[in-house]
Formats: structure tokens, C-alpha cells, sequence
């Protein structure tokens, strides 16, 4: 059978698999009546906790919108102005690059991806939207760039191991997903479902050995095998926004998958279709945040966040995240400003555990108010 015959049946496969497959028994995560109402606690999602703070220099001053990969052997941190590598600890080791026009420049990284074993970074930026730039970090050098295949800016990647990538295009009526090999070859994919709904985007996450992917179209997750798919959990909400119903309406998105816990979000929000039929301008004016226990599937909705670790008492911005997940460790940063003065006032606490005082109080004598950020690091719980 020739490999398009294969990817036509495969795809009809994928069709009639998404239309029964909320019919079969799968876990219900219901978000219009959660059980509790909860603060979450830092300790409850990662253990091993320890901080990083990055090493600042005029040079190396990061901006105030940064992405970070981070890995026990570096971190990467990727700016609009530039990508800079740090050991795992802090020490600032190089930059790897710089905005710009020029061969060896970037404009907007859209995706990037870490491969902690080989010490590989990927991205994707809008200079060149149809290549992946892959850096040697060991080396200090880029090797070399990976056609995408597609005409499409990626969203998100993520590495399945040495040889293979898995890209989520932006918006592509071929693929929701594909899995790309490290020489530039499309292997296969996961075509788009036969539906329209709304989301954020189509969302994949490798968690330990296992991949969820979430289509935007939908509120069932999914774990993945290559091309085949088997639903995780099906999210029930009420209101949910399709392009029949109305404008207005929830849509769920989530922004950590651990181990043994799901950090989902609902948002409410207005969407009007643009003139091209295909994309969208959305207007969120409510987000409302849930912990779900993925052995009993028990649902609370979140109302503060404490870090024992500090212990500092958060209120939480519900627009941004609060915890970021990559290579089976999560982090959260700090800017040392804001952490400067949460300090300060946590200090105050007559019931401050002493461990934390003693730890807090030689963090605030060591940070400056405009040194780059402090980083919570630790491995996610099972």
C-alpha cells in the first residue's frame, strides 16, 4: 500500500475514532462542579525544590518578556532580543544569538524544544519560519537548520527522542500534529478534526514516556502512539464555544500535565471570525483555574498559591502562568523586584518557619532589585 493511500485511511480512521469516542467509558472531569475550593501548595507539585538565581551583567540583562528551557545542565532563556545559555546553576556560559535580519540572527522564536541528552536546542522564529535552527550547546555552535516541511509558523515542539520531533503547525489543514525526523523528513501525523470548535490551540505535552495531545476542537485529551490516539479524559464545561452555538461561551485549556496532577483552565471569552474564515480575535474576560487528581480524577478550583518553600503567600494573576513544565522539571521565576518586596513582607510573619526565614534572609541579602530573575526549580511529583 503506498504511504498516501495509507495516510488517506488513517485519516478516515482518526475521523470516525473523534466522533465515538466520547461515547466510550473514559474519565469525565467536571468543571462546572468542583468538589472544593483550594489553595495549592508548591510542595504538592514538585520535590527536590532548590532556586537558581541568574547571573546579571549589564550583558546579560534579561527582558520582561522571557521564556525559559531549563534542565539540571542549563538553562536557556529567550528574550526578543536575544537567546542566552546559562549553566544549570546560573552561570552565564554564552549568547547564542541575536535579534535580527541575518544568517545567524532571529525575529521572534515561536517554538523551541531541549534535548537534555544530547545537549541540543531547537527553535523556530518568524525570520525563518520554515526551518528549525538547532544549536550544539556543548559546542557553542549552530549545526544546522531542519526544513519543517510545512508553510506554516510552529507553535510548539517537543522532542521525542534523538532523531525525532514532534511540531504542532499554527494553523494547517494537513496536520494537527506531525512527527518530523532531526534530517528535515515528514514521517507521519494527526490530521485536523472534521469540526470546528476553539481553543488557544492545539497543545501536545511529554510527560515521563507518555504524550497528551488536546486539539483545540475539542475538550478530550488525548494520549498518543504515533499516529494512533486514545482518549485520556474528556473535560465537561458548561457553555462550551463552538461556531454553531454563539459567540460567546468557555473553552478549556490546560497549562500543567505532571504525573499525578492537571493544571486546567476555563475561560470565557467572545470570538469573532476574521474576514479569512479561519482565524479569530478572541476577547477573554473571565479565566477560572482547577487542580485535578489524575488517580480519582477529583476536581478543585484554585483560589491562592503558597510557597512553602519561601513561604510566601501568592495571589495569583489569572491570565498568567504560575508554573512552567519542561524536561520532567518545573520552575517558576521570580523577578527579583517583586521577589525583593514579597520577601519583605513574608519576613514580617511571626509564624515563619525558621529553616524558611534563615533561607529567605540570605536570598534577599544576595538579590538585587534589578538582578535578573530567581528561578524555583524541582522535579515534578508522581
Amino acid at each position: 500500500m503506498t504511504y498516501k493511500k495509507s495516510f488517506i485511511l488513517f485519516s478516515i480512521c482518526i475521523v470516525l475514532f473523534n466522533c465515538s469516542s466520547r461515547e466510550r467509558s473514559i474519565p469525565v472531569i467536571d468543571l462546572q462542579k468542583p468538589g472544593s475550593v483550594k489553595e495549592i501548595f508548591l510542595s504538592e507539585m514538585i520535590t527536590d525544590i532548590y532556586m537558581v538565581r541568574l547571573e546579571t551583567s549589564d550583558e546579560v540583562l534579561l527582558g520582561q518578556y522571557t521564556n525559559y528551557l531549563v534542565s539540571e545542565k542549563y538553562i536557556i532563556t529567550i528574550d526578543n532580543e536575544k537567546i542566552l545559555q546559562f549553566t544549570g546553576k546560573g552561570k552565564f556560559i554564552r549568547t547564542l544569538a541575536k535579534v535580527g535580519r541575518g544568517p545567524d540572527e532571529f525575529m521572534r522564536v515561536d517554538a523551541f524544544a531541549l534535548d537534555k541528552i544530547n545537549d541540543i536546542l531547537y527553535i523556530n522564529h518568524r525570520g525563518d519560519s520554515k526551518h528549525i535552527v538547532v544549536f550544539n550547546l556543548s559546542k557553542d555552535e549552530s549545526i544546522k537548520r531542519i526544513p519543517t516541511g510545512v508553510d506554516n509558523i510552529i507553535s510548539q515542539m517537543i522532542v521525542l527522542n534523538d532523531s525525532v520531533l514532534i511540531m504542532v503547525p499554527r494553523m494547517n489543514k494537513e496536520y494537527n500534529l506531525y512527527y518530523l525526523s532531526t534530517s528535515g523528513r515528514i514521517l507521519d501525523g494527526i490530521a485536523p478534526p472534521k469540526v470546528k470548535g476553539i481553543g488557544l490551540q492545539t497543545s501536545i505535552e511529554r510527560v515521563l514516556n507518555n504524550v497528551y495531545y488536546m486539539p483545540k476542537e475539542y475538550d478530550t485529551m488525548y494520549t498518543v502512539i504515533r499516529t494512533g490516539i486514545e482518549p485520556y479524559c474528556f473535560f465537561n464545561v458548561e457553555d462550551r464555544f463552538s461556531f454553531e452555538n454563539n459567540e460567546v461561551g468557555n473553552f478549556v485549556y490546560i497549562s500543567v500535565n505532571a504525573p499525578g496532577f492537571l493544571l486546567a483552565n476555563k475561560a470565557h471569552a467572545r470570538i469573532e471570525i476574521n474576514d479569512d474564515g479561519e482565524t479569530y480575535s478572541m476577547n477573554a474576560d473571565k479565566l477560572t483555574r482547577y487542580w485535578i487528581n489524575k488517580k480519582d480524577h477529583s476536581v478543585s478550583e484554585i483560589k491562592g498559591f503558597y510557597n512553602d518553600y519561601f513561604g510566601i503567600r501568592e495571589e495569583i494573576d489569572p491570565w498568567s502562568n504560575y508554573v512552567f513544565v519542561n524536561n520532567d522539571l518545573a520552575f517558576i521565576t521570580y523577578p527579583s523586584f517583586d521577589l525583593k518586596k514579597m520577601i519583605k513582607a513574608t519576613l514580617e510573619s511571626k509564624n515563619l518557619d525558621e529553616v524558611v526565614r534563615h533561607r529567605i534572609s540570605i536570598l534577599n541579602e544576595q538579590t538585587g532589585e534589578n538582578d535578573n530573575p530567581v528561578l524555583v526549580i524541582g522535579k515534578l511529583r508522581n
